[in-house]
């Protein structure tokens, strides 16, 4: 397995094409003509995208965006706790879009894509972590990584009314449940080139009630036919 940054648009829709095949299988979401999956609040250049490849083709990813005055995608179920937060002083960096191709997914492949994250936090000093998941998972989280529940059990509508539970971990604090696991996300050698990440460009701003419940909305208007500067059609590139 390699681990990377997406430095280009073409790997940034590889691993959201990952995300999409994943959450349609589970039924979290239904099927767009584009074969792609994301939230508005990630088409910014505050986010990171991490994936893992194998045999030159992307498997597994995960996605992080830095707080900033656009809010994040879980303010829509949890503004007040996320205000909590902010309020503390907290520089909050939200994890989402995590998955994995392959039918049997590996702890280790799960540590080193959020090792990926966990560096990107201290690239930008934002050592909050926030994430949302099934509250099944919240045991795995809180074992290996530290993440506490801060919220209710609420119905995310944006995938399709499965449960949801937002998880808070402290990246600076030396009480995580798992040192082996810390030891690994700060010291392992791997590098991630943070600042050949992939930006969008941040003039092609999309309102959460513009995007909808599917990406052809800011598809169509970020890469219309009138922008060459960006590049490949990302139609072709989502196939």
């Amino acid at each position: 397995m390699k681990y990377k940054v997406a430095s280009s648009l073409s790997e940034v829709l590889d691993a959201w094409c990952v995300v999409y095949k994943q959450y349609l299988a589970a039924s979290l979401i239904g099927p767009n003509e584009f074969s792609i999956f994301t939230f508005p609040e990630y088409l910014s250049n505050s986010t990171a995208v991490i994936l893992g490849s194998k045999m030159n083709h992307t498997v597994c990813t995960v996605s992080a965006v830095l707080d900033s005055e656009r809010g994040l995608p879980l303010d829509s179920y949890y503004r007040k706790e996320l205000d909590i937060l902010r309020k503390q002083g907290k520089h909050l960096i939200e994890i989402g879009l995590l998955a994995d191709a392959r039918k049997e997914n590996s702890f280790s492949d799960i540590v080193d894509l959020m090792a990926g994250i966990a560096r990107f936090g201290v690239f930008s000093n934002h050592h909050d972590y926030v994430i949302g998941v099934h509250p099944r998972r919240i045991n795995f989280f809180k074992q290996t990584f530290g993440f506490e529940p801060v919220g209710e059990i609420k119905d995310y509508s944006k995938l399709k009314t499965a449960p949801v539970v937002l998880l808070h971990a402290c990246g600076k604090a030396l009480e995580t449940v798992s040192l082996k696991t810390n030891t690994e996300i700060y010291t392992d050698p791997k590098e991630f080139d943070f600042s050949n990440r992939y930006k969008f460009n941040p003039h092609n701003f999309i309102s959460v009630s513009e995007f909808s419940t599917s990406v052809e909305n800011f598809l169509r208007r970020i890469w219309s036919s009138g922008s060459p500067s960006q590049g490949p059609n990302p139609f072709q590139l989502a196939s």
